[in-house]
């Protein structure tokens, strides 16, 4: 989907959503109200329900508190369009709608023909509409990635850039809770000079998957469950004389590498990817681990890795390419 197909097919689809949700928790309401508010009524007038087991009216109003906790949840979802909001509204009520489905079409001696069809469409159609909905909201998702241009081909002021591509953290206070500053032992962390933070805050937020836990000064990006601390280089320091921190110049010699360790490599390639990620080679199988190579905007070179056979004792082949030695 090209960028301008996005900007126009992302907005109806989050529409069509919205508009899907309300309906569901607005005819989940309804019901709901009815048996709390009126359990008897709903028992006695709400079609084919008399039909079932006697009344009972602690039953029916507890039915009916959950199906307003479960209208509530849809309203949320409705109003705030998160993803793992929707997710969680819309699983919550297939799961409800296909069991109450099943049950009624296992349990319809007492039904008229027309009552059972009745029943049963009504009810098919709640869970058809939430498995429309759960891929509607799927394709939202996928549009809304695939609009999200590469960190490393973006260049110039953060400022400038598109309002998609801020991170909410770098433009807000530091995230206190996820500093690495440990109450007791050590962390590690990796310090990297970079010529422009805000290019490399993007990638390792965007491309890698981190978060900015500080904007600057220097920036931190927690990765999993590591930091990366970035910032510009400098002259000598008291705590450091003597020594400058320069720019990295990238070539075809490296001693010194970030090693990031997956659980499944040809997600993350094919993730990393489609974020915009450059490799240098697909994942390559050396027979104790499958690993791979990429390099961040300032040429850092970064290994990914997934442990194979090595779990197995097994250590790694020659590769043909590699020097004899």
């Amino acid at each position: 989907m090209t960028p301008q197909a996005t900007d126009t097919a992302v907005p109806m689809m989050k529409k069509w959503l919205r508009g899907g949700l309300t309906t569901l928790a607005a005819l989940q309401t309804v019901a709901s109200v009815w048996q709390y508010v009126f359990p008897r009524s709903f028992y006695d007038d709400f079609p084919t329900v008399r039909l079932d087991p006697a009344y009972n009216e602690h039953l029916v109003s507890d039915v009916g508190g959950l199906g307003l906790a479960l209208a509530a949840m849809l309203y949320l979802a409705a109003v705030v369009l998160d993803r793992k909001v929707v997710l969680s509204a819309l699983l919550g009520y297939l799961i409800y709608a296909a069991t109450h489905f099943t049950y009624h079409v296992t349990h319809v001696d007492h039904f008229s023909l027309l009552e059972a069809l009745g029943v049963g469409t009504g009810l098919g159609i709640e869970v058809v509409l939430a498995l429309l909905l759960l891929y509607l909201g799927r394709l939202v998702h996928r549009a809304e990635s695939a609009a999200v241009p590469s960190a490393a081909l973006v260049t110039g002021p953060a400022s400038q850039r598109p309002p998609e591509w801020r991170n909410p953290r770098s433009e807000s206070a530091p995230d206190f809770a996820n500093l690495p500053a440990p109450a007791e032992g050590i962390l590690v962390t990796l310090f990297i000079t970079v010529r422009d933070v805000a290019r490399s805050r993007d990638f390792y937020a965007h491309v890698l998957g981190g978060t900015v836990v500080l904007n600057e000064n220097p920036c931190i990006v927690r990765l999993s469950n590591s930091w990366i601390i970035m910032n510009p280089g400098g002259p000598p320091t008291p705590d450091k004389p003597g020594i400058s921190v320069v720019d990295y110049k990238p070539g075809d010699t490296t001693s010194i590498f970030l090693n990031l360790r997956v659980a499944d490599i040809r997600a993350c390639y094919e993730q990393w990817t489609a974020n915009g990620a450059q490799f240098l080679t697909p994942p390559i199988d050396r027979e104790s681990e499958i690993r791979c190579y990429l390099r961040d905007p300032d040429g850092y070179l970064i290994e990914i890795g997934q442990s194979t056979g090595l779990l197995q004792g097994k250590r790694a082949r020659t590769h043909p390419h590699d020097p004899t030695s």
